[in-house]
This record gives C-alpha cells, sequence and structure tokens, in this order.
C-alpha cells in the first residue's frame, strides 16, 4: 500500500489520542484474534484494557517541552538544547461483527532553540483496518507513518499509535538512536482463513521505508543511510489447547539500501509456540534457521573489506505480555537479520526491550522501560550497541493532562572506542477529549 493511499484513508476516517492504546476486539469466538499477538503479526506493547466504548473518537492538543544535554548524541563536543513541540492530534475507532479499524494522526511542528536548522514540521499517522469479506476470511491492513527527530521519537503525541500495529517479527530496524530528522513508513497487509476451529493460515506482506536527509551524518554512525525493506510469508496456526498454541511461517525477506546497488536477501523458516497463560497473559517463543545472501556491486571506489557473503543463522525470541485495567507489562528478545536502521548494510540484530505501565487510582499512570540493542553489519564494520532506560508518568484532570519523563541513551562502538550519552527530560500539557460514536 502506497504511503498517499494510507495517508487518503487515514483522512478519511477521520483520526486519537490518550485512547488511541485501547485496541478494539473481535467479539466472535472463533476469530484469530484469540491467539497471542505475535502469531497474528501484531505489536505486544503495553497498553491498559481501558473503560473505553469500542466506537469513539478522541483528540486534543499537546504542548510538550524537551531538554537535552547531548541533543547530537556525540561523544565530543556536546551541545544542549531545549525544543518545543507542539501537536494536535485525533484518533477514531469503530468495531462491528464485520468490520474494525482504527486510526491516528497528529500533525504539528517542532522548533529547537540552539539547532535551528533542526526546526521543522512533524507528523505521524496510523492505521489499521481488519474486515471480514466472509465468514471464515479476514484481510487486515495496517500502516505506520512518522516525520520527526529521532530526539522526540519515541516521546509526545507523536509516538502514539492507533491498533494492534506490527509484531515482533515484523517490524524494522529502529533501534541505532539517531537524533537528526528521519522519515519513515511500515505498511502490512494480511489474508487469513479459518480453515477449522482452531487452525488458521495466511499470507502476509510488509513494507518498510527509511529516510534521511541528503547528507546527513551522526558523529559515531557517520553517513546515515536510508532503504527499503520488503516481507513475505505464509503461516498457518493451530490451537493445540483452550491455552496452548503453535504455528509455522516461511519467510522471504530484502534488504536495500539507498545511494548503494548492494542488497541482502534472506530466507528463514519459523516456529512459534505460545501460551495464554490467562485470558489477559500470553509467554509466546519463536526460532528457526535463516540464510542471508547478500550482494556488493563490481567497481565500488572503496571496495569494502572481505566478509561472509552466503551467511546461515539462527532466528530465536521470546515475547511476555501481560494487559491488566490497572497494570500492563511486556518484555521481549529477539535476533533476526534485519535492515540496517541508518547503516550502510544488513545487520544481525540483536535487541530486548521491556516495559511496566501503572495506574495509580483514577488519575495518575506511571511507567519504565527499558531496551538495549545489538547491530553487526553484515558487510564488515563496527558493531553498534544502544542502551535507553526512560521512565513515564502522566497526571488526568478531566479533559487536561499533565505528564513528563526523563530518558538516558547510550550509544558504543566498542571496536572502535567510542561511546556517546544523553540525558532527555520532558514535560506536556495537553487539552483532550473523548466522544462515544453513535450518540
Amino acid at each position: 500500500m502506497k504511503l498517499a493511499v494510507a495517508v487518503a484513508l487515514i483522512a478519511a476516517f477521520a483520526v486519537p489520542a490518550r485512547c488511541q492504546n485501547s485496541t478494539p476486539s473481535n467479539p466472535s469466538a472463533d476469530a484469530p484474534a484469540t491467539a497471542p499477538a505475535v502469531l497474528l503479526g501484531q505489536s505486544s506493547a503495553a497498553r491498559l484494557l481501558g473503560e473505553q466504548p469500542p466506537n469513539y473518537m478522541a483528540g486534543g492538543i499537546a504542548i510538550s517541552q524537551m531538554f537535552s544535554d547531548n541533543v547530537e548524541l556525540a561523544t565530543a563536543n556536546q551541545i544542549s538544547d531545549l525544543s518545543y513541540d507542539i501537536m494536535p492530534h485525533f484518533t477514531i475507532s469503530s468495531s462491528t461483527t464485520r468490520l474494525t479499524y482504527s486510526a491516528g494522526v497528529a500533525a504539528g511542528f517542532l522548533v529547537n532553540r540552539t539547532l535551528s536548522d533542526r526546526n521543522q514540521a512533524s507528523q505521524s499517522a496510523s492505521l489499521d483496518i481488519s474486515g471480514r469479506p466472509s465468514q471464515f476470511v479476514t484481510l487486515r491492513v495496517s500502516d505506520r507513518f512518522m516525520n520527526t527527530t529521532g530526539l522526540w521519537s519515541d516521546a509526545g503525541a507523536a509516538n502514539n499509535s492507533a491498533g494492534p500495529g506490527l509484531g515482533e517479527l515484523q517490524q524494522p530496524n529502529t533501534s541505532l538512536l539517531t537524533y537528526g530528522k528521519f522519515r519513515a513508513n511500515s505498511v502490512l497487509a494480511e489474508l487469513t482463513a479459518q480453515l477449522a476451529a482452531g487452525s488458521f493460515a495466511g499470507v502476509r506482506a510488509t513494507q518498510s521505508y527509511l529516510w534521511f536527509p541528503s547528507g546527513a551524518s551522526d558523529p559515531v554512525l557517520g553517513p546515515l543511510y536510508g532503504g527499503n525493506s520488503y516481507s513475505a510469508e505464509a503461516f498457518f496456526n493451530r490451537r493445540f489447547t483452550d491455552r496452548n498454541w503453535g504455528g509455522i511461517a516461511v519467510r522471504a525477506q530484502r534488504f536495500d539500501v539507498n545511494r548503494l546497488v548492494g542488497a541482502t536477501d534472506a530466507a528463514s523458516l519459523l516456529f512459534l509456540y505460545a501460551v495464554n497463560i490467562r485470558p489477559n497473559t500470553s509467554v509466546s517463543f519463536f526460532g528457526g534457521p535463516e540464510l542471508s545472501v547478500t550482494s556488493v556491486p563490481q567497481g565500488l571506489p572503496v571496495p569494502p573489506p572481505a566478509f561472509q557473503r552466503r551467511l546461515w543463522s539462527p532466528v530465536a525470541g521470546a515475547v511476555f505480555s501481560w494487559q491488566g485495567r490497572r497494570t500492563s507489562a511486556m518484555a521481549s528478545f529477539d535476533r533476526q537479520i534485519s535492515n540496517g536502521g541508518g547503516l550502510f548494510a544488513a545487520v544481525t540484530l540483536s535487541s530486548a526491550e521491556g516495559q511496566i505501565l501503572r495506574q495509580v487510582g483514577r488519575r495518575f499512570e506511571i511507567g519504565p522501560g527499558f531496551a538495549f540493542a545489538q547491530n553487526v553489519p553484515i558487510v564488515t564494520s563496527p558493531t553498534i550497541r544502544s542502551y535507553s532506560g526512560q521512565v513515564q508518568a502522566a497526571y488526568h484532570i478531566s479533559n487536561y493532562s499533565l505528564s513528563g519523563g526523563y530518558a538516558r541513551d547510550n550509544r558504543s562502538a566498542p571496536d572502535i572506542n567510542s561511546s556517546a550519552s544523553a540525558n532527555r527530560v520532558w514535560v506536556a500539557f495537553s487539552l483532550d477529549f473523548v466522544r462515544p460514536l453513535g450518540r
């Protein structure tokens, strides 16, 4: 699905804010949504089971301020900066027997006091549609778009997404902690058929796009490269008992890098197992062999060092998800071939993350989180490691919200003895509304 089509659909549906983390569910007991999110290609992000109706719209405006003591995440000559984000946002969600959709859009601008060259318009949009053209067939389309800076990509209204999104196995690499401008879009299309009471099969395709301004560079990473990633997979999921699920998937991927002719093709056979410990708690595991083949064009001005162009490696991972009304948590680990996320070649990505979200009383929410990633480029170059820890809190009074957070980021390249860290602190004030649909 082209970006223009996704944006047009979002505009047509109209699009929330505080409530867009509440994902409507299909009440049908035989729907594939009863399986854990990993088997469905959906996100396992920590979300509270909200009390919003299944059909609602929400919107508002958020004004945020952030301070960073190393706004370029540089190893030397560090620059501190104060930046501002003004972001109106809108979301709509609807669920019926045959059609469920969630869509959100946020658009505003970023202003930096010191690095004025980073001032820019900022937008994010998300769309997730799931329809049942027949009783036993489900068609789902999901799209995520973001145009902002890495400094603000995990804070503010632009970070909110509507719908279940993309799963851990389908998400592109976003682990490099580049603080500059970027634009990204990820699209998923999926067709699922119910073969029996507890068996489902289907096909799924994803496409991800990453763009950096011409000449963009990073103090540690050097020049930043955008690119495109493509994935196609066929899968089969089966429920063995009321709680236990198993699955198998065959996947083919391609990772292209802008400004270079080289590319990496990968193929993998994945085995999945998941158990619903409780209706709102699940643990999922996946693994299997993966083969990647990397091509490099002839006649490059600076030929790359010798590297293993044909590489066998394992895919492995696990996801824990717990969603309650007052407490929600998730933790995940995965290892697989992925796009470079700004590097000049595909990488072997090992990543882990965790998040807890707790509602205290009726008005206060707080949650810590962490993330770790190691990017080992297939084409010989320094390994990049990144760590990030943060805590966020929000206090709601009627239609008003006051929120804030603190994050500590670190990125290092051990092979060249290079490391950089930054602290970020932000506060935000927002005015929101929530309205049930059909009233």
